[in-house]
């Protein structure tokens, strides 16, 4: 079989493939057809359109399962009158939490949307946060503004449904204002790592590591061109064991 082309983007442990057929300048118009047909399959596999696809990548590249997703909510007594005044009241939170992180050595990284639509219509924040191990504690010490505060691990989501969970009003309602931004990442977030597009062997399969968790697959293949699509989750790596020295006796 002819040469076809392959793409590979990794997030974090999350890995999404691509082979397809493209049309060559001899190929008769039947063939260009349908191999345009694989290229086009390709692309919007492999295009991020809509803002839950762009956050899921984000969400993987920088998220791992240890990783939490908290809910803040206000009590009656602390509701914020907007959502610009939810968003600084959300900031200093954020900015506590950073300068307490700083405090023993640790970095914080986090995406968070503000929801008023949906339930009561009362104004809360999810945020995905870092794990540290103790977070808990701290975070029902420095949101004073209600007591009602949901944390769970993100592996209780997976990432294309915690992705879709923060965009649900967004996606339902629209923005509230044109450019508004559905969610907000912090600024040492890492980007997806996308390969340059290249040509492959024509036989060549998509298959997955050994151990990878497969998400999804998708095969289109006919006589004049392929298209096939992959998603998985690599293995978690193992961790590092640290060894104590050992002590000399006296």
């Amino acid at each position: 079989m002819a040469k076809q082309r392959f793409k590979r983007i990794k997030a974090g442990r999350l890995v999404r493939e691509a082979l397809w057929s493209s049309p060559f300048p001899n190929d008769t118009p039947k063939a260009r057809a349908e191999k345009s047909k694989c290229s086009s399959a390709a692309r919007q596999r492999l295009n991020d359109k809509y803002s839950w696809q762009k956050l899921k990548m984000t969400l993987a590249a920088n998220f791992d399962f240890k990783d939490i997703m908290v809910t803040l909510t206000y009590d009656v007594d602390h509701l914020p009158r907007d959502r610009e005044e939810a968003r600084k009241l959300l900031k200093k939170f954020l900015a506590q939490l950073r300068a307490y992180r700083r405090s023993k050595g640790e970095e914080l990284k986090y995406i968070y949307c503000i929801e008023d639509k949906h339930g009561d219509g009362r104004i809360h924040h999810h945020i995905v946060l870092n794990g540290t191990g103790a977070d808990y504690e701290v975070i029902y010490k420095l949101w004073n503004y209600g007591t009602d505060i949901h944390i769970a691990p993100i592996d209780t989501f997976g990432y294309e449904e915690l992705a879709k969970y923060l965009t649900k009003e967004v996606r339902e309602y629209g923005h509230i204002k044109v450019g508004a931004r559905t969610w907000v990442p912090s600024l040492n977030l890492k980007k997806p790592e996308v390969s340059p597009t290249v040509w492959v062997d024509g036989n060549m399969r998509l298959e997955p590591p050994v151990n990878a968790y497969v998400l999804y697959r998708e095969s289109i293949e006919n006589e004049w061109g392929r298209f096939c699509y992959i998603e998985y989750l690599l293995p978690e790596e193992p961790k590092a064991v640290r060894v104590r020295p050992k002590q000399k006796r006296k």
